[in-house]
């Protein structure tokens, strides 16, 4: 992949761009914004663009073609290290940034950073999940965030500026990405052969909001008829919360014992419910929305579940058990009325 067939986010490109032509560009970078847009991806090719051996970064255009492109995409380049939370973890390990209690700063991505770059260029670092950081893992990171090694690069990406802490903020270049449009999320669908005709990438773009996740989930014949059960329990007259906080306890069980997954497919949930919610808002404020899915509720009723189902989404990963959280959330939002 290169800038050429990179979907979306033309102001941010614009703004590296501009920044890598008049050697003005920063050392660490905070990419935020929503899930499944393409924050990661972009990360990489700005590390293609700043290792290519053939073209000037100045250009913003990597060949493609030379080794060192080649090792990027391959996620093999000795230069790019990439840093993500292990599958069965809830958070970023302190081991990962620094190495293990025998090992410390001797091992880990800090200490990878400071070395000698292999290519005799630059060393990037692509720092993801930063939004499960604990306190001693982020403040691990401070020396390296505050003095970073001459010539090194380092992003680090999460989905909210207001949930990393403010030591980790106030050391980074902030920049906000935003969800794709439906025709940008529908021609990246087609290309990724995920659909098989551009009306269904449609179809599924419209209802997905931005994100090649949630169009993912759509496109899953469960988590559709899931989708379905939720938005006619979430619009029910009276509305049946302790039935659905059952349904959704069911559904938790049903794909296994693991954390993650569970907490994974209960972030889907909730999104799901938010769906509803802020479709709702828009209707009762007279703006386009799913009649099909719209509670009659006050702005202010609305206002009030909104704002607790992004506070229930934001405690999945603090260890809290799933269970509970869905029998409180739904306890919270029964006493809303």
């Amino acid at each position: 992949m290169d800038w050429t067939t990179f979907i979306g986010h033309h102001r941010q490109r614009q703004w590296f761009a501009n920044a890598i032509g008049s050697n003005r560009l920063a050392s660490t970078f905070l990419l935020v914004g929503p899930s499944g847009i393409g924050k990661r991806t972009f990360a990489e090719l700005i590390a293609k663009t700043m290792l290519c051996t053939t073209n000037d970064p100045a250009r913003f255009q990597p060949c493609g073609h030379c080794e060192a492109c080649v090792q990027v995409e391959a996620n093999t380049h000795p230069d790019v290290l990439r840093v993500r939370k292990n599958e069965d973890k809830t958070e970023l390990s302190i081991d990962q940034l620094v190495g293990s209690k025998d090992a410390r700063m001797r091992e880990g991505l800090c200490y990878e950073l400071r070395m000698r770059p292999y290519s005799g260029r630059r060393k990037i670092a692509i720092i993801d999940d930063v939004d499960t950081f604990n306190i001693e893992g982020a403040n691990s990171l401070l020396k390296t965030l505050e003095e970073p090694p001459a010539g090194s690069m380092i992003f680090l990406i999460g989905t909210s500026e207001q949930r990393q802490l403010p030591t980790i903020r106030s050391r980074c270049q902030v920049v906000r990405f935003a969800r794709l449009t439906d025709e940008e999320l529908a021609t990246l669908l087609v290309r990724l052969g995920k659909v098989s005709s551009l009306e269904e990438a449609k179809r599924v773009a419209a209802t997905a909001h931005g994100s090649i996740e949630s169009a993912e989930s759509a496109l899953n014949e469960t988590l559709s008829e899931l989708r379905s059960k939720l938005r006619e329990s979430l619009i029910q007259s009276p509305l049946n919360f302790t039935g659905l906080s059952q349904e959704i306890d069911r559904h938790l069980k049903s794909i296994g014992t693991d954390a993650q997954p569970r907490r994974e497919r209960l972030k889907w949930i909730l999104d799901q419910a938010l769906d509803v919610f802020r479709n709702s808002m828009r209707g009762n404020l007279g703006l386009e929305c799913d009649l099909d899915a719209r509670l009659r509720l006050s702005p202010s009723e609305l206002s009030t579940l909104i704002h607790r189902t992004e506070e229930a989404r934001e405690q999945v990963d603090r260890n809290v058990s799933p269970a509970v959280l869905v029998e409180a959330w739904t306890a919270d939002l029964a006493a809303s009325f």
